[in-house]
């Protein structure tokens, strides 16, 4: 698609939420809020796609403030926060991960990790100071708690970006894992075609929507195969070179409320 859809040819929005959504204070403004609000008006879908696990979305719906249906783990569970109930899409084959990280602590022996399966996180304290997170951990290795829930993992190698850490390991992990990041100092290994047009594609075939039918909006590269699956995909002025690259539109940035400035133009409210 060369050019904007018409908004009656459009079914849902798709949307990140950290870096995205989100703006000043790491809130959504009163200005995307009210135009989110307008969507069922036009008989639109309203859709979270993010890389944060269930756990963390719970207020989601209370900061759109509107019905908001979730996808999370960056494709591989869906979220229902009205009843708590979560559904795993995808898991990682429990060899590969098992070895994975084995791999990748052979060659990096001060790396940390954690991992998510099902509703379960874990992790190392190694990874949590890395992370600058609160070390409230007494793991010292996750690799023996590892199971077949499991649809993420997470490693950080010091003194790297993500950038610089994918391109490291990415001759390790090969095709057993599919290697992305949102921006912070660590990248997430999902099970190999498990993304967030993984996720959105699972929701579209219940729906029964086309990916044509759908606008979607990011900012890192794990928002980049949503955007290049959509039948527009949108990136917010601070999104990365890649995700800039992988877009069919740049709109203002998080900050600027871009999301809202895109949705207001396409229905007419500007």
């Amino acid at each position: 698609m060369s050019h904007r859809p018409l908004i009656e040819d459009v079914a849902l929005i798709a949307t990140d939420f950290d870096g995205t959504l989100l703006g000043v204070g790491r809130k959504i403004s009163e200005r995307t809020r009210a135009i989110l609000a307008r969507l069922v008006e036009f008989d639109l879908e309203f859709v979270v796609v993010t890389g944060r696990p269930p756990r963390y979305c719970t207020s989601i719906p209370t900061q759109t403030g509107i019905p908001t249906t979730l996808i999370c783990a960056n494709g591989a569970m869906a979220y229902e926060p009205s009843t708590g109930v979560s559904t795993q899409f995808a898991t990682l084959d429990l060899d590969d991960a098992t070895d994975l990280l084995t791999e990748i602590r052979r060659a990096h022996p001060n790396a940390g990790f954690c991992v998510e399966m099902g509703d379960d996180f874990l992790a190392e304290r190694r990874w949590l100071e890395l992370a600058s997170r609160p070390v409230d951990s007494n793991i010292s290795d996750v690799i023996p708690l590892l199971d077949k829930r499991v649809h993420k993992l997470l490693v950080n190698v010091p003194n790297l970006s993500a950038d610089e850490t994918s391109a490291l390991i990415n001759p390790v992990v090969g095709d057993r894992a599919n290697i992305m990041h949102a921006g912070l100092q660590f990248v997430e290994l999902m099970p190999p075609g498990v993304d967030k047009a993984f996720g959105l594609e699972r929701l579209c075939e219940q729906r029964q929507i086309n990916a044509e039918q759908i606008i979607a909006f990011g900012d890192m590269p794990n928002d980049d195969a949503m955007l290049k699956a959509a039948g527009w995909g949108v990136a917010v002025a601070n999104a990365h070179p890649d995700t800039l690259q992988a877009a069919d539109e740049v709109t203002d940035s998080n900050i600027d409320n871009g999301v809202a400035k895109v949705l207001e133009e396409m229905l007419e409210l500007s």
